[in-house]
């Protein structure tokens, strides 16, 4: 390869692998991306271990939880028994899939809460006999009601928001 495209390359790859580690993924997990998404060719494990001058423990852990992500694909190579691996290359729907899941658990988790809340408020409500008590029973009750809008309306408009990305591009 020519000295400068590999300076390129190698810019490229740590460029993205900085990047990766400042958003909470590991700088290999970034390296391993940014080598297959300037590759014009699959590359196995060995040659992304090879290239990058890491372990190929690190490199099997990094690339599976890349294929998890949907930013990378095995593919087939006919006539060999190694896996092959290629970037996606839609940057828009490797944003979209990870804004989606990840919003879809956060908002998983608030339905709990607010559920979990609610129940708890349920079990006291019978075993209350206090005004006071009564008082911030009904408070809590409104107060997650509003929550509960809140979130429905969020999970809607979130939704709505993920299909409209779909069609844009970037």
């Amino acid at each position: 390869m020519n000295r400068n495209l590999e300076r390129a390359q190698d810019n490229f790859i740590e460029g993205i692998g900085h990047l990766s580690s400042t958003l909470g993924f590991s700088k290999v997990m970034g390296q391993l991306y940014a080598l297959l998404y300037l590759s014009d060719k699959p590359l196995s494990l060995d040659d992304m271990v090879k290239r990058l001058v890491i372990s190929k423990g690190s490199a099997s852990i990094n690339i599976r939880e890349l294929e998890e992500k949907g930013a990378v694909k095995r593919i087939w190579m006919k006539g060999s028994r190694r896996n092959f691996y290629e970037a996606e290359t839609d940057l828009a729907k490797i944003i979209r899939d990870r804004i989606a899941l990840s919003t879809r658990w956060r908002m998983d988790e608030i339905r709990d809460i607010i559920q979990k809340s609610e129940e708890l408020i349920q079990n006291v409500k019978g075993d209350s006999n206090n005004s006071e008590e009564r008082r911030r029973i009904k408070f809590y009750s409104q107060r997650l009601k509003e929550m509960k809008r809140l979130h429905k309306r969020a999970h809607n408009l979130l939704g709505k928001l993920l299909l409209f990305t779909k069609t844009i591009k970037f």
